[in-house]
């Protein structure tokens, strides 16, 4: 059988993401570029219009969350 190789996946456990997301406040679309780490923002984010921030530590899941309570839901026809 082959070697089996998890040098790397420690590496790519720890890489933090860019996620860009839309403002809690003003709802810019991606108006906040955050730094996302196992779904955990892994340092502040600032809103480029605003300049709202998004604390260190936030759970990604809690931010989409907010933005979906300001969008209506779909009417049905």
């Amino acid at each position: 059988m082959g070697k089996i190789e998890f040098a790397n996946c420690q590496d790519v456990r720890n890489q933090k993401k860019i996620r860009e997301l839309d403002c809690p406040r003003c709802h810019e679309p991606g108006g906040i570029e955050a730094f996302v780490k196992d779904g955990i923002l892994a340092e502040d984010g600032v809103c480029d219009n605003c300049g709202y921030i998004l604390p260190e530590g936030t759970e990604l899941e809690e931010v989409e969350y907010e933005a979906l309570k300001g969008i209506p839901e779909k009417l049905e026809l």
